[in-house]
């Protein structure tokens, strides 16, 4: 089991999880909750699922989640700077 800690839109996270393979998209969205980070076309190239990761734009449907560790993650949640998103 690996345990992976960073910052999640300024949020302090501590992440274990058992599958190495697993995406920075699939862990969002189906751990956090954070549906606004979307699937698109899958090989990183729509741009529907883009984080910022640190200082640079990835695509979270080609980023391991244990890529995140001692990182500073920002999605579009942490973007609104907390007002209401609209769909």
């Amino acid at each position: 089991m690996t345990t992976i800690a960073f910052l999640l839109n300024g949020t302090p996270v501590r992440l274990s999880h058992e599958a190495p393979t697993r995406t920075l998209l699939d862990w969002l969205r189906e751990d956090r909750g954070l549906t606004g980070t979307k699937e698109g076309c899958s090989v990183g190239v729509c741009g529907a699922c883009t984080v910022r990761l640190d200082d640079r734009l990835v695509s979270s449907c080609l980023t391991l989640a244990a890529m995140a560790d001692g990182t500073e993650l920002t999605t579009v949640e942490g973007l609104a700077d907390r007002a209401e998103l609209k769909p």
